[in-house]
């Protein structure tokens, strides 16, 4: 009768990793770290977890934020823009004096060719026992309309990433007034909200009990709300886009500025 050999028992080691720091010079290790596979990639994912929350923690509460693309506010980027605006000019007006002040240098040094014409400056009299001539009204219309004109087109770009809400409801109707404003026609006691976030800055109630509020918004903007029978907020209190200011009493109607030009609501204000 034979025996039965026992198969030979084979043992499973798993593999290991050890990092050392040896000192060159000596060859001494200094630190030796041992680790299997499962605690290398548990090791290397909490390394990767680490490095991405403090990006995020870096991104999201330091200045850094604003150098990624679309981060900018609104009001800033708009802020901006302004700025740019402002510089183009500046740089114009720059260029047109440094062209009249050659002018003049080279009249005083007699360089002017023969057959050239060049402008005298003008030199403004402050006298106020001369009554202004109508051709000196008339310039000061000119201007003045002038100034509202180039004050307009600088406001779509002051309004860029500024989102503006509805002053009233859905079940409310609104009429444009020649004055750029809108007249509300809903129902009395329609409430009426704030078009942006801003600060209340005026509040005045008339002879009839109808009070008139004003929101200064960033960007140079300012909403009024006029003929307002009941109003829940106070001077000084800052609001959110679309809170409620109050109820429409009779011949209500909202208006919006920028520096001090009147704005048609329709071309910011979806109703």
């Amino acid at each position: 009768m034979t025996k039965k050999r026992k198969a030979p028992v084979s043992y499973k080691n798993p593999a290991r990793f050890r990092l050392d720091f040896i000192k060159e010079n000596t060859f001494n290790r200094i630190w030796s770290v041992r680790m299997t596979r499962a605690r290398v990639l548990i090791v290397s994912a909490a390394v990767i977890a680490s490095g991405l929350a403090l990006l995020w923690v870096a991104l999201a509460y330091t200045p850094l934020r604003q150098l990624l693309p679309g981060a900018l506010k609104g009001d800033l980027r708009a802020e901006y823009l302004d700025t740019a605006v402002k510089l183009d000019s500046l740089e114009l007006a720059a260029g047109r004096n440094a062209a009249y002040l050659a002018n003049i240098a080279a009249l005083l040094q007699g360089e002017v060719a023969e057959g050239d014409t060049a402008v005298a400056p003008e030199i403004a009299v402050d006298d106020s026992l001369l009554a202004a001539s109508e051709a000196e009204k008339q310039f000061v219309r000119s201007y003045e309309s002038q100034a509202r004109f180039n004050l307009s087109v600088l406001a779509p770009i002051a309004a860029e990433g500024m989102v503006f809400a509805s002053p009233v409801g859905a079940t409310a109707q609104t009429e444009s007034l020649a004055t750029k404003g809108l007249r509300i026609k809903g129902p009395r006691n329609t409430p009426v909200s704030s078009v942006y976030r801003g600060t209340v800055v005026l509040m005045s109630t008339g002879s009839d009990g109808m009070t008139t509020i004003a929101v200064q918004h960033p960007n140079d903007f300012v909403s009024v709300y006029s003929g307002l029978g009941e109003v829940y907020v106070d001077r000084g209190q800052r609001l959110e886009s679309g809170q409620r200011l109050g109820q429409a009493g009779d011949r209500a109607a909202v208006e919006l500025w920028h520096k001090g030009t009147a704005l048609d609501p329709l071309d910011y204000i979806p109703l």
